[in-house]
């Protein structure tokens, strides 16, 4: 829970012929520009002068005590607040407050706060009085703090209250009531536009509407004024949680390196790099562009001229440390840690060295730095699963006895106990537990003093000690079958059931634990069909088997990924048939099967009925773009004509197939030979998406397609394809798979196209420049299509136009590449030898 540095420029005493002029313009001045050791010093001066008043003397300490505040001299301005005299100054309590919540006394500083409400300071104080209830884990006190500040407040602070309830409802992950709380756009303040603009895009991403939060966050991140360093830094954050949302690691990952290369000391290196790790694959290249990224942002290793090479998983990190502090570049760090993790999962015995070694690297640079505390919880946990168990627990003890977080205490304490329990070791196992339970958090202790409580059971120890612990095997047996349940990915879910079906066969819920272990053999993106196979089987010949319809479903899950059609559609019907009302992910198989046979009539009805009842908008999303497709393929012109509304139906919900509907839907104008509908579809929906919208790429070669097909009947459409073609170069300019087709595009435009200073010809010259500008590359090309399409484009216009030598040359370069077309290249240039009789 965030804690908001809301101490604003309260409105000021006017000591204005009071205090000595200079000192108090000049103090006022420096406050109002931040520079608050100028502004005290000016306050000092003015202190000093024997004329003051009293009363002027009071108030002016009062404006002293706020730069020392400011200034982090907390200390100091609580004694200049002290006197009586000052103390009775309208101001005086609310400094007070903000210097004991500078002190850590929180409880203190809201006591104060709390008497406020009708002070001068009435906004600025319920602000950081809820921001102080927040510090104190009391949200709920803090939205209330903040909905108390509303009456009598005008338009524009009632909707900057509003904001701050939002915020911390998003931290509660209570987004229905965070949009409920969002203010209208034209309530807030110009200036608090951007913070509520960041707020709308998170609350989407909460919402999940992912694809409107990545529009919402990519204006962000491309419009920058009126926005804190840290909100703009935070919209890429939320960019690329939008696109992960998604399932667009690469759209994340390209975003988040170019963000990460320009901005190598961002506030949120931290979220940054997460999200970077979480772009990269469970099992990458070694070559993976993220691995690549973060390579290059590691500069070499400063070692010591004597002492010992860092080992790669010794437990001390007192090392010396050869760059000061402020000179050792924070991205260095976590690049160092984030290519270690993704090494490790390229899983070679180099890679995983090299892990090891970054990692050493890391805590020797940065031995201070909490990425060190979280390099050794990282080597032990690689440690333990390489059996090396010593060096392992020399790290966890490191960790454990160090001032490192609790949490981070906690895990090591946890990973150990396990490691013990697994050793046969239950007495220590519980010890390490139990410790492990004093510093996690809430769900993760639960689970350190169950495991607890099972190791007492199986060590043979009392329970008593332990009111959460189990008392009896039978207990224990559920409380197993339970975390088995609970697991997740579905491939741990199934080792898990079988490991209990395996120890308890006889269980009284031991039904129910095969028919999960089936489900979880059936689901994730590998699923073990021989495992679910067996296990059907086996609830098939069981006695009064429970949950028919589960069974059933399962049966039909394994038949569709065995890809027996017949089958599949056949058990799907009987879902549908046994369970009409609720049968949804039977229907929805049903269509897909009837699509991909071809039977694409009867996959229509189904899948449209589904659509318009499902209540899963996920998959009504889904079938209302395979009804689409299904009418594309119909046959009849109006099936054709029908498939329009039901694409238009399909990209109008709120879900990631949207764009795919809209640019399935151009398609098929483009297909329907529908071109100047398909093109002014295309040009409104573009105008709508952001200027580096990924999605801009695959519209665009759509509209430029449309437009070029246009060409014959109306020329000047050639023009506009070509813009269009110019405008998407700048956005692939370093995909060079993409810039081969661009240039191939482009290239059969200009070949189309009047010569601009002589209109009885063509651009013809251009064109051929386009062709060939992709054969120079010196190494092989990113794809072979549009490569091998451009070169013998060119080779033709050579042909054409009799330069026989040249033509010969260009031949033997697209030879020399050794693509798919390289021996007809090669036969073209012989042939053309031949023929011109060039020797």
């Amino acid at each position: 829970m965030k804690m908001w540095p809301l101490i604003s420029l309260i409105l000021l005493a006017d000591l204005r012929g009071q205090v000595p002029g200079a000192d108090l313009r000049l103090g006022d001045e420096a406050l109002a520009a931040g520079l608050w050791e100028i502004a005290g010093m000016h306050y000092r001066d003015g202190l000093a002068d024997k004329s003051l008043t009293p009363e002027a003397k009071a108030a002016l300490a009062v404006r002293l005590a706020e730069t020392l505040v400011r200034a982090g001299n907390s200390a100091e301005a609580l004694e200049w607040l002290g006197p009586s005299a000052v103390a009775t100054q309208p101001e005086a309590p609310f400094w007070k407050a903000q210097a004991l919540a500078a002190q850590g006394k929180l409880s203190e500083a809201l006591e104060i706060l709390k008497t406020l409400k009708s002070s001068p300071q009435r906004t600025e104080a319920g602000f950081t009085q809820a921001s102080l209830q927040l510090a104190l884990g009391q949200p709920d006190a803090a939205l209330e703090a903040l909905e108390n500040l509303i009456p009598g407040s005008d338009a524009a602070t009632t909707a900057k209250i509003q904001l701050h309830q939002v915020e911390i409802l998003l931290d509660l992950k209570r987004p229905a009531d965070a949009r409920w709380k969002m203010p209208a756009s034209d309530a807030v303040a110009t200036v608090d536009r951007p913070h509520a603009q960041f707020l709308e895009a998170q609350l989407l991403l909460a919402e999940a509407r992912p694809a409107e939060a990545e529009a919402a966050f990519q204006e962000l991140a491309n419009q920058p004024q009126g926005q804190t360093l840290e909100h703009y830094h935070a919209a890429f954050v939320g960019l690329a949680d939008a696109r992960l949302a998604q399932g667009n690691p690469t759209g994340a990952a390209a975003s988040l390196i170019a963000f990460l290369q320009s901005h190598p000391e961002s506030p949120l290196l931290g979220p940054l790099f997460e999200r970077l790790l979480a772009s990269l694959p469970a099992k990458p290249a070694a070559t993976d562009p993220i691995l690549e990224a973060l390579a290059g942002w590691i500069v070499p290793a400063v070692l010591p001229a004597i002492g010992p090479v860092a080992s790669d998983h010794g437990a001390s990190a007192a090392w010396p440390i050869y760059l000061p502090a402020e000179e050792r570049p924070q991205r260095l760090a976590f690049a160092i840690h984030a290519r270690a993790v993704g090494l490790h999962r390229v899983g070679t015995p180099e890679a995983r060295q090299e892990a090891r070694r970054l990692l050493g690297r890391l805590r020797v640079e940065y031995p201070e730095h909490r990425l060190a505390s979280q390099a050794l919880y990282q080597q032990s946990r690689w440690l333990l699963d390489a059996g090396e168990m010593d060096a392992a627990f020399s790290l966890l003890d490191t960790l454990r006895e160090s001032g490192n977080p609790p949490a981070l205490r906690g895990e090591a304490a946890f990973l150990k106990a396990r490691s013990a329990y697994q050793a046969g070791d239950p007495q220590q196992a519980v010890r390490l537990f139990e410790e492990a339970a004093e510093t996690l958090a809430a769900p993760e202790a639960r689970i350190a003093r169950l495991r607890a409580a099972v190791a007492r059971l199986r060590g043979g120890m009392t329970l008593v000690q332990n009111a959460h612990a189990p008392t009896d095997p039978a207990l224990e047996a559920d409380l197993e079958l339970e975390r088995a349940l609970a697991a997740t990915p579905p491939a741990t879910a199934s080792a898990a059931l079988g490991e209990f079906l395996a120890r308890h066969p006889d269980h009284p819920r031991a039904e129910e634990a095969r028919l999960a272990a089936t489900e979880a053999a059936l689901a994730g993106p590998t699923p073990d069909l021989t495992v679910a196979r067996v296990r059907l089987n086996a609830l098939d010949a069981a006695p009064g088997a429970s949950g028919a319809r589960r069974i059933a479903l399962a049966r039909l899950r394994l038949a569709d990924l065995t890809g027996d059609a017949a089958a599949t559609i056949a058990a799907a019907q009987a879902i549908m048939d046994a369970y009409p009302a609720d049968s949804a992910e039977a229907a929805f198989t049903l269509g897909r099967n009837l699509f991909q046979t071809g039977s694409y009539n009867p996959a229509r009805l189904v899948l449209e009925k589904l659509a318009a009842s499902d209540s899963d908008p996920a998959r009504a999303q889904a079938a209302w773009l395979l009804a689409a497709r299904s009418a594309a393929l119909g046959g009849t012109p109006q099936s054709k004509e029908e498939a329009l509304i039901l694409f238009d139906k399909a990209a109008g919900l709120k879900g990631p197939l949207s764009a795919i509907a809209t640019l399935e839907k151009a398609g098929h104008l483009i297909d329907t030979y529908q071109l100047p509908e398909a093109a002014a579809f295309l040009g409104k929906w573009l105008k709508t998406l952001p200027e580096d919208d990924p999605l801009r790429l695959p519209g665009g070669l759509l509209l430029g397609g449309a437009l070029y097909a246009q060409g014959s009947s109306n020329p000047a459409s050639l023009v506009q394809a070509l813009a269009v073609y110019d405008e998407l170069l700048v956005q692939v300019k370093d995909q060079p798979a993409l810039l081969n087709r661009l240039h191939y595009l482009r290239g059969t435009t200009l070949e189309l196209l009047p010569d601009l200073k002589d209109p009885a010809k063509k651009r013809e010259t251009q064109a051929f420049q386009a062709f060939y500008s992709v054969l120079e590359t010196t190494g092989p090309p990113a794809e072979w299509e549009y490569f091998e399409r451009s070169g013998f484009r060119a080779l033709a216009m050579l042909e054409k136009a009799k330069r026989w030598q040249a033509a010969v040359n260009i031949a033997r370069k697209i030879a020399s590449f050794n693509g798919p077309r390289a021996a007809e290249a090669a036969a073209r240039a012989s042939k053309i030898q031949l023929e011109q009789m060039m020797w």
